[in-house]
């Protein structure tokens, strides 16, 4: 059934109808976006008339990202399942509830696809490139040892997280525990390319800690030191 996406209660805006894949996908509803969170070339992120929930809409950047929607390999298959992987591997990263698709393609369609998820806001979490200021240097530590064992997970069981870089990783400011968002993960079966393509995601890290308050501290000595291992191992923080 179709879901209809709002952008305000009115109904006066219609922004795309999308047919739902998950969640209960026998009945159509409609969705109201009630505050916009991120809107860039990518996706459109706000909050809905729920306010514990969140709706990403995935802009196609290529006509090829409607195609991909047939075989599954769509920007938002991949980061709906990816939050799913990345939590059975025991990385937390947020619930998703819902995932809708463009099809019947609508003529010049904008989107190819949503999720729903939950919304971290509401639940205390907040992105290390806005906590990075308030932590102490005992805190960073902490930090920096669970984002070892994070990265020591995603080695072990071969799982990529492409878009490593401080404002996709969540932290609560109290007990320090993270959530990975964008989640775009897959999970590979030949080391060698595996290793080839984790390299350029730490690197993607280490860039956005360059460039903020963790800059030489032990996280940032951390991310060198496992991007200069490139996969063959991790050092304790």
């Amino acid at each position: 059934m179709l879901t209809k996406i709002y952008m305000n209660q009115s109904q006066s805006q219609l922004i795309q109808s999308f047919l739902k894949t998950s969640g209960n996908s026998g009945i159509g509803r409609s969705i109201f976006f009630t505050e916009i969170l991120l809107d860039h070339h990518v996706s459109m992120v706000g909050v809905t008339q729920d306010e514990n929930i969140v709706i990403k809409l995935i802009k196609a950047r290529t006509w090829h990202e409607h195609v991909k929607i047939f075989w599954k390999r769509s920007r938002t298959h991949t980061e709906f399942t990816g939050a799913k992987l990345l939590r059975s591997i025991g990385i937390d990263a947020p619930d998703v509830y819902e995932m809708g698709i463009s099809f019947p393609i609508p003529r010049n369609a904008l989107f190819i696809g949503y999720y729903l998820m939950e919304n971290l806001a509401h639940t205390g979490y907040i992105p290390l490139s806005d906590l990075q200021s308030q932590l102490d240097k005992n805190q960073i530590i902490r930090l920096t040892h669970n984002i070892r064992e994070a990265m020591e997970r995603l080695y072990l069981h071969k799982v990529l997280y492409s878009d490593l870089h401080l404002d996709n990783i969540f932290c609560h400011p109290d007990s320090l525990k993270l959530k990975f968002i964008d989640t775009g993960a897959k999970k590979f079966i030949r080391h060698n390319i595996y290793r080839k393509k984790q390299k350029k995601a730490i690197w993607n890290l280490v860039r956005s800690i360059r460039t903020s308050e963790f800059s030489g501290t032990k996280l940032d000595e951390y991310c060198e030191e496992l991007h200069s291992m490139a996969g063959q191992g991790f050092k304790n923080a």
